[in-house]
């Protein structure tokens, strides 16, 4: 099914270059707070819960934010949108040694992260078949999330080599990159 369902296809195939950069984060968030703010005022742990309560925070407010406007947009330039700003707040993130600066960034990250999180599900939910749904969502899911699996690994090697704020950057590019790239893909861009 998934397949022969172009607009499906290409919003899993780029949610799988995209979403590496949560890997990342998952993986280095904590590896970030320690190496960059481990010598100033709070633990870095008391850093990383910030970051992740900030996160968690956008990730609250945009869901309620989009539940009330997102119907206005077409799903497909929300998803771009989502992913390009994710991927550009991540790489400020990762360059920004300002831990408020930082805060205010994550709060954006987790906000973005509802911008493509939520009309992807709504679209695998308009699309499939209600007999194939799980099925469907699942495969999806292994694809995303493998990938994601991943980039965890391959985010803390490549962070022992050229360390993690430019890891975390780097990756924030890619997916500024396919959030990009899904302008030129009209299975993507149309959806």
């Amino acid at each position: 099914f998934l397949r022969n369902e172009p607009f499906l296809l290409a919003n899993t195939l780029q949610a799988v270059v995209a979403q590496v950069t949560i890997g990342v984060l998952i993986g280095q968030t904590a590896v970030f707070a320690e190496r960059v703010f481990g010598g100033e005022g709070f633990d870095w742990r008391t850093v990383y819960g910030f970051i992740e309560g900030s996160q968690g925070a956008g990730n609250l407010i945009g869901g309620f934010v989009i539940g009330l406007v997102g119907a206005r947009f077409a799903k497909g330039r929300m998803i771009i949108v989502g992913y390009t700003v994710l991927g550009l707040l991540t790489t400020l993130m990762a360059l920004s040694g300002n831990l408020p600066a930082v805060l205010a960034i994550a709060f954006g990250i987790g906000v973005a992260n509802m911008v493509f999180i939520i009309p992807s599900q709504t679209l695998f939910q308009e699309r499939t078949p209600g007999n194939l749904l799980g099925r469907v969502v699942s495969f999806r899911f292994s694809l995303v999330f493998g990938a994601m699996t991943l980039s965890i690994g391959l985010g803390g090697v490549l962070a022992e080599v050229v360390g993690v704020t430019t890891v975390i950057a780097a990756f924030g590019l890619v997916t500024a990159a396919a959030g990009i790239a899904g302008w030129f893909v009209p299975a993507i861009r149309e959806a």
